[in-house]
């Protein structure tokens, strides 16, 4: 297991930074009635699924059994759904609630959202929906209203470095030199999933390796502005034969080399038609890839290369 999974907070006191969401989620807690339905939104890695978890248990679902996660990125279909409206129609087994996680929720079909508004529209009083994502506005609006917001954002530098030695304290990890965390906190951009991830290729190397291994999980600038290029210009056959050229394949650090390509493009079109073509790609690479690693980001480029071609 890896070290940003070990480390997750085990209470709302310990979750670093992000206070707003956290004095919500309290205040939640202590109202004589509460929306069993929330939607937890903010950037990749910074927290909605650890908060929907601690949420879970504080409610109550303290059997596994009582709790499903999906991820809508790889399951999108009405038949989910309707898997998720009978997992919550159920009464818990031993007690407590039931509750649903959804991460990635936006990646929903039409037709899977439609079927989940008519499940909120009557949820349980044991079940709650804690829906997780990165793009809300691809949710219908009437979902929307029908969940208690929480929205979480990136972390600022000292809470992200209080994030990494908390992490280091509670894994043994030997404190690290501070020349290697600022070049953690470059990498991770106020993601705390991402600084963990880095300082977890940095634990138990000297400073010069250290720092070198951070850099490696970045795709070369060379390697990325070629992918990139034929990504907007060429066929898929080609754009793969550029990818195998990547040495260091960081499926999260390529994603997001990429995405960050396609954005500078897109703010520098100039025409719809082009704009258009940019943004369609973007929206094909806006899921990360902490958890389904290498397969997501290739599926991810192919469908970013057939948006191209219907534009």
């Amino acid at each position: 297991m890896s070290l940003y999974q070990n480390v997750r907070p085990t209470t709302l006191d310990d979750f670093v930074g992000n206070e707003g969401a956290v004095s919500a989620l309290k205040n939640l807690l202590v109202r004589d009635e509460h929306s069993h339905a929330l939607l937890f939104t903010g950037p990749s890695g910074c927290g909605k699924t650890t908060l929907a978890r601690l949420m879970a248990g504080l409610l109550g679902c303290n059997l596994q059994i009582n709790l499903i996660e999906k991820n809508a990125a790889s399951e999108r279909g009405i038949d989910m759904a309707r898997e998720l409206e009978r997992f919550s129609q159920a009464s818990p087994i031993g007690g407590g609630v039931r509750v649903v996680i959804l991460d990635e929720a936006h990646a929903l079909t039409k037709d899977a959202q439609n079927a989940l508004l008519k499940v909120f529209e009557d949820i349980p009083p044991f079940a709650y929906y804690f829906l997780c994502s990165t793009e809300p506005k691809k949710l219908l609006n009437t979902i929307k209203t029908r969940c208690e917001p929480i929205e979480v954002s990136k972390l600022s530098e000292d809470a992200l470095a209080d994030v990494i030695d908390r992490a280091c304290a509670k894994a043994d990890i030997p404190e690290l030199d501070d020349d290697v965390i600022e070049a953690i906190l470059q990498q991770a951009e106020g993601s705390p999933r991402m600084a963990l991830v880095l300082t977890e290729k940095a634990a138990g190397l000297d400073p010069e390796k250290a720092i070198a291994a951070i850099a490696s999980t970045q795709a070369t600038e060379r390697a990325v502005k070629e992918l990139c290029q034929k990504l907007i210009n060429d066929p898929w056959k080609i754009v793969a034969v550029v990818y195998n050229r990547i040495a260091e394949k960081e499926p999260e650090a390529i994603r997001r080399a990429v995405l960050g390509y396609l954005k500078s493009c897109l703010l520098r079109s100039k025409n719809p038609a082009e704009a258009a073509k940019f943004a369609g790609m973007m929206e094909e690479l806006i899921d990360p890839t902490y958890d389904s690693g290498e397969p997501h980001l290739l599926v991810m480029l192919f469908r970013a290369s057939e948006a191209r071609k219907a534009t």
